[in-house]
């Protein structure tokens, strides 16, 4: 019977628990190979893992109000700066989640954001909102989704964070139908279009981003539900649509009365030319990993272009080693993709690169069977 292993000219996991850090042998004895709490050599790697180098050094940075570096959000793109977000990011690509002090003394934090409470703490967004009602109704909305992200990647799935998921999904599909999707700029100035208000629900443009998309991306179990499996056909078929490329990654400006501001956090998808040639193939691997982790690789021609390639770069051993030229290193997202501490080890970095093609493929071959079950699918392209 065939499985995600399928592809692979060898089965590389034996070689990543030899060689992998702590949190790569835990992640492919839980993720890769799904083995138990009670399985002794997940024991032992999830103790080495608490006391692996770098996420003792982000736990011992933390501030008091679980917090990090007094800001919640990665504002620069560009850059790993100290923040909330990618802190947790961090240790949750570490393997750290809700079972470790550090993680749930944040969630103590983030749920304030996703509770709706009206005397929420801004952090970096407080001169800001306190000069404009817009931008407050802004970043409320923006920090809530950020925040929802970040607790649904813990493992936090309660009520509210279900319900809070189950809505954003409601109002993303809203705007993806909504006629002003399909002109939702205006050309006003010279750099960036202006988003239409008509577009504008509850004081947010839910025109779909990384963030929403994120959020998506770390609940699995809405491939549960039918009508959620369409919306999300319909909110990605519209992300891969020219319309929504054409704005991407800016996506457009927020007029407000006290002046305008990039909303940004489009997904920008290229060609794997476009990715080798700017020496950032790590952001096509994150992306792929976003799509594969909701099944829905298959469905678009781009994505499965993307998925071959990267299949074709397996060395006769099953394991990747890209040229370290098509990874950038000024960029954040080749930050969040390395669990070894450094790549000045070849068998480090192999291993890294190895255990993140292993994880998308795996996502991609399990769940694009309960995505796009194509005898019963009530939304084909």
């Amino acid at each position: 019977m065939t499985d995600w292993k399928s592809s692979l000219r060898a089965d590389p996991t034996p070689w990543l628990l030899e060689v992998g850090c702590p949190a790569i042998r835990y992640r492919t004895l839980t993720e890769l190979l799904e083995r138990g709490k009670d399985d002794p050599d997940v024991q032992a790697a999830h103790k080495d893992l608490l006391e692996y180098g770098p996420a003792v050094k982000l736990q011992k940075s933390q501030k008091k109000d679980g917090s990090w570096g007094t800001a919640i959000h990665a504002s620069d793109p560009k850059k790993l700066q100290t923040c909330t977000e990618n802190a947790l990011m961090q240790l949750y690509e570490m393997g750290w989640n809700r079972d470790t002090k550090t993680v749930r003394a944040a969630a103590k934090l983030l749920r304030s954001y996703v509770s709706g409470k009206k005397d929420v703490k801004f952090y970096e967004f407080a001169k800001v909102v306190k000069a404009d009602d817009r931008r407050q109704d802004f970043y409320r909305w923006f920090l809530r989704i950020l925040c929802l992200n970040l607790l649904l990647r813990a493992g936090y799935l309660d009520e509210r964070s279900r319900g809070a998921l189950l809505d954003l999904l409601e109002l993303t599909a809203g705007f993806v139908e909504n006629p002003i999707s399909r002109d939702p700029v205006e050309e006003i100035g010279a750099s960036h279009p202006m988003i239409r208000m008509a577009g504008w629900r509850q004081g947010y443009a839910f025109i779909p981003d990384v963030y929403i998309l994120q959020t998506f991306a770390s609940s699995p179990w809405l491939l549960d539900g039918e009508l959620a499996k369409i919306r999300l056909k319909k909110i990605f078929d519209y992300v891969l649509s020219p319309t929504y490329q054409a704005l991407a990654p800016d996506i457009g400006l927020v007029r407000t009365s006290k002046g305008s501001f990039v909303k940004g956090h489009g997904l920008k998808l290229r060609t794997v030319e476009e990715y080798q040639k700017q020496g950032n193939v790590d952001e096509l691997l994150v992306n792929l990993e976003l799509m594969a982790r909701l099944g829905l690789v298959n469905r678009y021609p781009l994505l499965m272009s993307h998925m071959d390639w990267v299949v074709s770069q397996q060395t006769k051993d099953g394991r990747w080693s890209l040229s370290t030229k098509l990874w950038s290193d000024t960029s954040r997202w080749a930050q969040l993709l390395r669990l070894e501490k450094d790549w000045r080890s070849p068998a480090r970095k192999e291993a890294d690169m190895t255990f993140r093609v292993l994880l998308i493929l795996k996502h991609q071959w399990e769940r694009q069977m309960r995505m796009l079950d194509r005898r019963d699918d009530g939304y084909p392209i």
